[in-house]
C-alpha cells in the first residue's frame, strides 16, 4: 500500500485466542463490506499480537469518508462490548523489548518512539515498529 491509512486500537489486556479468532472473523466481515459512498475500500483489518486491532486503508483510489470512518468506530466499539475489552483509551500502547518479546503498557515520553499506539497514521510507520 502506497497511499494509506493506518488505524489501530490497543486492547487494555491482552486477547484469547479465541477472542483473536473473533475480531479477525468481524474484521474480514467489516472489511468485505466497508464502502465510502457507495464504492468499495480497497483495505486490510486483522489483530496484531494479540493486543491491537489494525486497519489499514489503500486510499490511492477511494479515500475513507467521514462516514466510512465512522463505521470502524462502532465496529470496533461493538466488538469491545462484545469481548468486554477497552480499545479506546489513548494512553494503552504495545511495546518490543529487546528480545522481541511484546508487552502492553501506558503511553510515557520514554516509550513513545518504540511504542505502537492509536497516533500511527501509516502503514509504513506501523511496518518499522512492528519490526516488519
Amino acid at each position: 500500500m502506497t497511499d494509506q491509512r493506518t488505524w489501530v486500537f490497543i486492547a487494555n489486556r491482552w486477547m484469547t485466542n479465541e477472542e483473536i479468532r473473533v475480531v479477525n472473523n468481524a474484521l474480514d466481515v467489516f472489511i468485505s463490506s466497508w464502502k465510502s459512498h457507495g464504492t468499495p475500500i480497497d483495505a486490510r483489518g486483522f489483530c496484531f499480537q494479540g493486543a491491537a486491532i489494525i486497519i489499514a486503508a489503500n486510499e490511492s483510489e477511494v479515500k475513507a469518508s467521514g462516514c466510512s470512518i465512522d463505521k470502524i468506530t462502532h465496529t470496533v466499539r461493538d466488538l469491545g462490548e462484545q469481548l468486554e475489552i477497552d480499545f479506546f483509551d489513548r494512553f494503552n500502547v504495545l511495546c518490543k523489548k529487546e528480545g522481541g518479546e511484546w508487552y502492553l503498557d501506558r503511553y510515557a515520553q520514554e516509550n513513545a518512539a518504540v511504542s505502537i499506539h492509536s497516533m500511527i497514521l501509516s502503514y509504513h510507520e506501523f511496518n518499522k515498529k512492528a519490526g516488519n
